[in-house]
């Protein structure tokens, strides 16, 4: 079965309901993320290089602290990475991101718990899955302005018996 295309609204459809926050607030807060980033942007970050070499999107930043999961830190199963943005713009970036993979082949897979995946079939017929998770940020603070999503790239690949 051939998995649904990927569309800007998966991401944007698993988001949680986050509060609203008013303006004056909202405002305040990402003028503060981006005093406190605008080095980031100096220069054309990448986030994995080497396997899914995505662009770091204007308006999120690959933090020096990722506080990922537990779940996600066994680097002999997950290449990771992460980016965090103002959550008054996460649907905007998050769907240039969702857009980078589209263009790479990558399609919608299954929604898990927490995220979703996506999926792309390399070369060898073999399924490469990529894991996606969006949380505040940091994670337990439902009322956070900042919003991060987590990659998680499972290093082997499944392939057809």
């Amino acid at each position: 079965m051939k998995a649904p295309s990927w569309t800007a609204g998966a991401l944007a459809g698993m988001r949680r309901s986050w509060p609203a926050r008013t303006p004056a607030v909202q405002v305040a807060a990402t003028l503060l993320l981006f005093a406190f980033c605008s080095s980031a942007h100096a220069q054309e970050q990448r986030l994995m290089p080497d396997s899914l070499n995505l662009e770091v999107v204007d308006g999120s930043i690959v933090p020096p602290n990722c506080m990922y999961p537990s779940s996600i830190t066994d680097a002999t199963r997950f290449e990771i990475a992460c980016v965090t943005m103002p959550r008054i713009t996460s649907t905007e970036i998050s769907a240039q991101y969702v857009g980078q993979l589209g263009e790479q082949g990558w399609r919608q897979g299954d929604y898990v718990s927490g995220g979703m995946t996506a999926v792309r079939t390399d070369e060898n017929n073999c399924r490469r899955v990529l894991n996606i998770f969006p949380s505040p940020f940091p994670a337990g603070v439902d009322d956070s302005d900042v919003v991060v999503i987590w990659f998680a790239l499972d290093r082997t690949p499944r392939c057809p018996a």
